[in-house]
């Protein structure tokens, strides 16, 4: 069987990182998630806080960007490259699941690529939001503009360094309500994965 690589773009608390790591165990394929702010820090001389912090923070334009290039990229444009080039490296290395950073764009001329989008009730994502350890203890209306808040970094942040929409169906092969239940979802992405890779 040929290589497959998936990518999951998902709504804030909607337990697609849950449902990424049971894909990942069915298949017996690497996770990265949190694994590419470690990677391209090592390669680039950047501490893992600026990474992480610049993820979510789009800067002006990119065009500008590259053509100024030098030092005064900046560091949110500098992250972007960086993670795109390592994500494509490991779409190189064989099958892998990458989580978020605009994966399926990133990785948008290759055919082995599986790009799935997980969403979920509003309800539903606060209650898990509430039960993750350490969460805060504040009422349901706050915990809704916290998640809306998240939602909003993560469509600005892909709808700047793409041509696509965060969480457009037509941009996916599988848009999940993970209101279907974690392991529904995943058994779902796993037969897609196993079809597609019976056709490359």
């Amino acid at each position: 069987m040929k290589p497959i690589v998936i990518t999951m773009a998902r709504e804030y608390a909607s337990g697609g990182s849950e449902i990424a790591r049971l894909v990942a165990d069915e298949l017996g394929i690497p996770l990265y998630n949190k694994e590419l702010i470690t990677i391209a820090a090592k390669k680039s001389g950047l501490t893992e806080e600026a990474i992480a912090a610049s993820e979510t923070q789009r800067s002006g334009s990119l065009i500008y960007s590259l053509y100024m290039m030098g030092n005064t990229m900046p560091l949110a444009d500098q992250v972007y490259i960086l993670q795109s080039n390592v994500i494509k490296e490991l779409a190189e290395k064989g099958s892998c699941i990458i989580l978020g950073r605009c994966g399926d764009y990133v990785l948008r001329d290759r055919e082995n690529v599986l790009r799935t989008f997980v969403f979920a009730p509003l309800e539903q994502r606060i209650a898990f939001a509430k039960s993750r350890p350490g969460a805060k203890d504040m009422a349901d209306r706050l915990w809704e503009s916290t998640l809306a808040k998240h939602d909003r970094a993560r469509a600005s942040y892909y709808n700047y360094y793409t041509e696509n929409r965060w969480g457009e169906a037509k941009n996916y092969d599988l848009c999940l309500n993970a209101a279907l239940g974690r392991d529904a979802c995943a058994k779902l992405i796993v037969d897609a994965a196993r079809a597609m890779q019976a056709q490359l």
